[in-house]
């Protein structure tokens, strides 16, 4: 799994807009002007993007917490063949149809 640094960016930028407008809010109801809740919201808006990207990329890279690997299967390998060898080494020519042989995979 690859997250891309775009999209916690993008993340940033939406939660951002979220966030700073209920900042605003919160800040001009409580002081009862809008130039304190304005001044918040600018401050918070420009610091607090820098703050929740390092974040999530802190998060991402170095704390694994709640995240499993899922691992592959390992997928055996597909020829199509015209002849087959047995055990004793006898060789078995077909003309049609081809089979397919599977082989399994070693690590």
């Amino acid at each position: 799994m690859t997250v891309s640094p775009k999209r916690h960016l993008a993340k940033t930028i939406s939660y951002r807009i979220l966030s700073t407008s209920v900042g605003f809010i919160t800040m001009w109801l409580v002081t009862d002007s809008i130039e304190i809740g304005a001044a918040f919201s600018i401050i918070e808006l420009v610091w607090k993007p820098i703050q929740y990207y390092i974040h999530e990329r802190v998060w991402y890279k170095h704390i694994k917490f709640g995240v499993t690997k899922i691992e592959e299967p390992i997928k055996p390998e597909v020829r199509i063949v015209e002849s087959i060898s047995t055990a004793s080494e006898d060789v078995v020519t077909t003309t049609s149809p081809k089979r397919l042989v599977y082989t399994k995979k070693t690590e």
